[in-house]
This record gives C-alpha cells, structure tokens and sequence, in this order.
C-alpha cells in the first residue's frame, strides 16, 4: 500500500489536540499508536449527559461508543445509525482521515450531532439527520 504524501497527523498529535480542546477531560491515553478517549458530552442544554469513549488506531476509522447512559431504542426498533457493537455512524466514506483530520475538529462535534439527532428520533420517530449508503450487514440504518 503507498504511502500518503504530504503532512501526517500522528495519533499524539490528535491526543494532544484533544486535551487542548477539552482541558477539563481527563488526558487521552495514547499507547502502541492507539489513542483511547473518554469525554462527557451534552448535545444541548436541555439533554442529559453522555459518557463516550474514542477508540482511535492511526490510520483506523475513530471507533465511538456512548458508555452511559445506555442507549434506549424505540418499542419495535433497533438503534438507528449505529455499527455493530452500537458504534456509532458519525460520517460518510472519506469525510474523516485521521492522518488530515483532527478528531477533535470533527468527531467531537460529529459525535454531539449525533446525540441531539438519537434524542429527537426517540420523541419523534425521525432520524433528522442525513443518512449515507451503507454496505448490507455493516450499519443498521
């Protein structure tokens, strides 16, 4: 596989970006060029507050699951915009790059968008966000 040109993002790079941009967070752990993030969101000042872990591999796709609360479903229905594992679908395709992208820039906002877009599909039966594509068997839409 060729290598990309240009300027690199390193899995360091994207933890300290993110304990800039969240000085209040406890520090990523970054081990073995793997990055591990707990953060507390609230999507609005309304909503509740979501404990969510970022699990990032450099060059991997940053893998998010909301730890607390536990995800409610509506009576009937799976979680929507979800991978297996209840990973979330934050984006489509190349949209984020890690080695270009900060997670911090994109994933954290992504990742709010997300909880604002689950709180009102769960009012409303609605998922209000865009929806991309997916392989079979790969997101549940």
């Amino acid at each position: 596989m060729a290598r990309p040109r240009g300027r690199q993002i390193s899995v360091t790079q994207q933890a300290v970006r993110l304990k800039t941009q969240f000085p209040d967070e406890t520090a990523p752990t970054v081990k073995a060029n793997r990055l591990l993030w707990s953060v507390t969101l609230q999507p609005t000042p309304m909503s509740v507050s979501y404990t969510v872990r970022i699990r990032y591999e450099h060059r991997g796709r940053p893998k998010v699951t909301v730890m607390d609360p536990e995800l409610e479903t509506r009576p009937g229905q799976g979680l929507p915009h979800v991978y297996p594992g209840d990973e979330l679908c934050l984006y489509y395709g190349d949209d984020f790059v890690g080695t270009q992208h900060f997670i911090a820039d994109l994933i954290v906002p992504w990742i709010s968008e997300w909880l604002y877009f689950y709180e009102t599909w769960m009012t409303t039966g609605f998922w209000l966000g865009s929806e991309a594509p997916h392989p079979p068997g790969t997101a549940k839409l």
